[in-house]
């Protein structure tokens, strides 16, 4: 089991070699998702801001979908101490990108760092598995 959790990582990795030519900042994040927790419908939203609300939104469900694969693997495998983020059953992505807004708010100074690992800490830090989350 757990070489299929080291499969499934690698091949998480591979796939996403072509996008880390957009790696977007933190700064970038941050208006994309500030945009998205802001907008009310999708009518709402200027034509210039659809774009960035969507990275937002594809680099939450990313997370999600990979997040809910490799516990189900670690689980299966026994290894249930080493998954980092237990999110809500029921959460919907604008309470997501709150918390990932949140963070990046409140870390002024790793806005220059990549936006998809300083989302990944936000959730990380707000949703642990068998310990307290972070302020």
């Amino acid at each position: 089991m757990k070489n299929l959790a080291v499969m499934v990582v690698q091949i998480v990795v591979l796939a996403a070699i072509p996008a880390a030519a957009v790696n977007r900042s933190g700064n970038d994040l941050l208006v994309d998702c500030a945009n998205l927790v802001k907008s009310e419908s999708i009518e709402s939203v200027p034509a210039d801001n659809v774009l960035g609300m969507g990275y937002c939104i594809g680099i939450i469900d990313g997370m999600v979908t990979f997040n809910y694969v490799y516990e189900s693997v670690l689980r299966a495998g026994e290894n249930a101490d080493l998954v980092q983020m237990c999110l809500p059953q029921r959460i919907s992505t604008r309470e997501l990108a709150k918390v990932i807004v949140k963070h990046l708010e409140n870390n002024p100074g790793k806005l220059h760092q990549s936006g998809q690992a300083l989302a990944a800490q936000a959730l990380t830090s707000a949703y642990p598995c068998g310990r307290e989350p972070e302020p």
